[in-house]
């Protein structure tokens, strides 16, 4: 959305000379990426784009910045997490989830088959991503096997994310002087994303229970 592009940027042009502040942007950005409806309007690869280019400028150290973002990302999947509890099986989460049972049974059977792997694949999900926290909440899977997961898997879903922008900032010159390397990266890059979701639909696909 261009309008949250454009507040995501002024957020940090203003946190490029402030630490604190560009941490607690980091935190409550990737905070509200992992929630409901709130997490579409957030441009999360915009995020972590400037957040490479605030670590690449010495704005924050490189640990500041994933530890900043993680906390974020999961306190946010906590709170959805603390969300699906709380509907459990009333109106509201059959009015959510109405025709969905299979999607429900399936994110329980996940979690179980393949633990901290299947809580990290969901951060890739996009827009589908903060149901998988509200669905093992609704289902009463494990508290503490799910926030360990959860836990864990945060950071390296922020590296992941967070290198290409500090990557870019770093070598800004190198590329802006070489137009054949910055085409071949950015191929490079655009191939391993590809094959990056074809492998998450791959490994997400379980026979119907």
């Amino acid at each position: 959305m261009p309008f949250m592009d454009a507040v995501t940027a002024d957020l940090f042009r203003a946190a490029a000379d402030n630490a604190g502040l560009a941490g607690a942007v980091l935190f409550v950005m990737t905070l509200l990426e992992a929630l409901l409806v709130v997490g579409l309007l957030i441009p999360i690869l915009g995020v972590m784009l400037g957040a490479g280019a605030l670590v690449a400028q010495g704005v924050l150290h490189p640990v500041e910045a994933i530890l900043w973002c993680s906390a974020g990302a999961a306190v946010g999947d906590f709170i959805s997490y603390l969300m699906g509890r709380g509907l459990g099986g009333r109106r509201a989460a059959r009015l959510l989830f109405a025709g969905k049972r299979r999607l429900l049974a399936r994110a329980k059977l996940l979690t179980r088959r393949h633990g901290i792997l299947a809580i990290a694949a969901a951060r890739y999900l996009g827009p589908a991503r903060p149901f998988i926290p509200i669905l093992a909440g609704m289902s009463r899977s494990g508290g503490w096997s799910f926030q360990l997961a959860n836990v864990l898997s945060a950071p390296l879903w922020v590296i992941s994310l967070l290198a290409p922008g500090y990557l870019a900032a770093r070598n800004l010159q190198l590329f802006g002087s070489n137009p054949a390397l910055a085409s071949g990266v950015a191929l490079a890059v655009v191939l391993a994303i590809g094959l990056a979701v074809l492998g998450l639909k791959r490994g997400w696909r379980v026979r119907p229970v």
